[in-house]
Protein backbone atom coordinates (compact mmCIF):
# COMPACT_ATOMS: atom_id res chain seq x y z
CA UNK A 1 0.00 0.00 0.00
CA UNK A 2 2.91 2.49 0.98
CA UNK A 3 4.36 1.67 -2.42
CA UNK A 4 1.41 2.38 -4.60
CA UNK A 5 1.48 5.70 -2.64
CA UNK A 6 4.83 6.38 -3.56
CA UNK A 7 4.27 5.36 -6.92
CA UNK A 8 1.16 7.56 -7.29
CA UNK A 9 2.81 10.62 -5.77
CA UNK A 10 5.77 10.49 -7.98
CA UNK A 11 3.62 10.33 -11.06
CA UNK A 12 1.32 13.25 -10.17
CA UNK A 13 4.70 15.06 -9.37
CA UNK A 14 6.70 14.38 -12.80
CA UNK A 15 3.52 15.47 -14.35
CA UNK A 16 3.46 18.83 -12.50
CA UNK A 17 7.10 19.46 -13.37
CA UNK A 18 6.27 18.09 -17.38
CA UNK A 19 3.56 20.61 -17.12
CA UNK A 20 5.64 23.72 -15.39
CA UNK A 21 8.55 23.02 -18.20
CA UNK A 22 6.40 23.01 -21.00
CA UNK A 23 4.71 26.13 -19.69
CA UNK A 24 8.25 27.85 -19.29
CA UNK A 25 9.23 26.93 -22.54
CA UNK A 26 5.93 28.22 -24.24
CA UNK A 27 6.11 31.45 -22.52
CA UNK A 28 9.96 31.80 -23.48
CA UNK A 29 8.97 31.48 -27.23
CA UNK A 30 5.64 33.48 -27.12
CA UNK A 31 4.89 37.17 -27.49
CA UNK A 32 2.35 39.48 -25.49
CA UNK A 33 0.46 39.43 -28.36
CA UNK A 34 0.18 36.07 -28.59
CA UNK A 35 -0.92 35.52 -25.10
CA UNK A 36 -3.71 38.39 -25.29
CA UNK A 37 -5.18 36.49 -28.22
CA UNK A 38 -5.16 33.59 -26.42
CA UNK A 39 -6.58 35.03 -23.26
CA UNK A 40 -9.51 36.39 -25.73
CA UNK A 41 -10.20 33.15 -26.73
CA UNK A 42 -10.14 31.43 -23.34
CA UNK A 43 -12.86 34.29 -22.91
CA UNK A 44 -15.22 33.73 -25.62
CA UNK A 45 -15.05 30.07 -24.94
CA UNK A 46 -16.20 30.87 -21.18
CA UNK A 47 -18.78 33.11 -21.98
CA UNK A 48 -20.22 30.79 -24.64
CA UNK A 49 -20.38 27.44 -22.70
Amino acid sequence: MLKQLIEELSTIALTEYDAQVSYEVRAARATASQGLALLDELDKLETAG
